[in-house]
């Protein structure tokens, strides 16, 4: 016992020593196994979030090929130009460049609108226009038929040539035959006036204008449900357009 006593009070400081540095070098090698796990976590987390945003950034370029590509909007013809001659009672005559959408009183109103002896009631303000048509304001009290014509244009003339020609043809179209009912522009009275046409023949003529439009000639009547060539016959003399 004694010499055991005698060892430890001769060797008692080395092995406090010792204890502490094997409490220290064990501390450090429990850290350095916490920081490589950590660490290892760490990376697999970024991986992990590496991959999921591949795989969101592949998904959504997947969804994105899937998408029909939208259709293309095509241009409509409502802006394409065109020239009109207007001519009669309105405060400024002549040639104006218009729209296809464009109607009668659109006409009217480049020109100046109309002056104090127009005779409203005797055109149809709602007619759309057509390249070269010729439109006409008769003076109130006038006897001749409005005129509201379109000639087809030529591939030499201008636009301002075709139309004077319009106007010109028209013109005398109208001098030469002022009895006769234009099929374009009158009003279901007026055109019950011609032999033979009454209420229900004079309502099919105008459903007809409303869904084709003005009558080219004067033999497209006989595209109106009703009017054969027999009835043709009859009105042929007594209509104009």
């Amino acid at each position: 016992m004694d010499r055991i006593r005698e060892f430890i009070n001769d060797y008692l400081y080395q092995i406090l020593i010792g204890l502490v540095s094997v409490i220290v070098i064990f501390m450090f090698v429990i850290g350095g196994m916490f920081i490589s796990r950590g660490g290892q976590s760490g990376s697999h987390d970024d991986q992990a979030v590496i991959e999921s945003a591949g795989s969101t950034s592949e998904m959504a370029s997947t969804a994105s090929s899937t998408v029909p590509d939208q259709p293309k909007q095509v241009a409509s013809g409502s802006n394409q130009q065109m020239y009109v001659d207007v001519k009669g009672a309105v405060k400024n005559p002549g040639v104006y460049q218009v729209s296809a959408n464009m109607r009668v009183v659109d006409a009217i109103e480049l020109a100046g609108g109309y002056n104090r002896s127009a005779d409203k009631n005797k055109i149809n303000l709602a007619q759309k226009l057509t390249d070269q048509q010729v439109i006409y304001v008769p003076i109130r009290g006038e006897k001749a038929t409005p005129v509201t014509s379109t000639m087809s244009p030529a591939t030499s003339e201008t636009p301002a040539d075709g139309a004077a020609q319009s106007a010109t043809a028209s013109e005398e179209s109208t001098a030469g035959s002022s009895a006769q009912i234009n099929l374009n522009t009158a009003d279901k009275t007026k055109l019950q006036e011609l032999t033979g046409i009454g209420d229900k023949k004079a309502d099919q003529i105008i459903a007809y204008r409303q869904a084709h439009g003005q009558f080219k000639n004067i033999e497209e009547l006989k595209e109106v449900p009703g009017f054969g060539d027999k009835t043709f016959a009859n009105l042929k003399s007594s209509i104009c357009v």
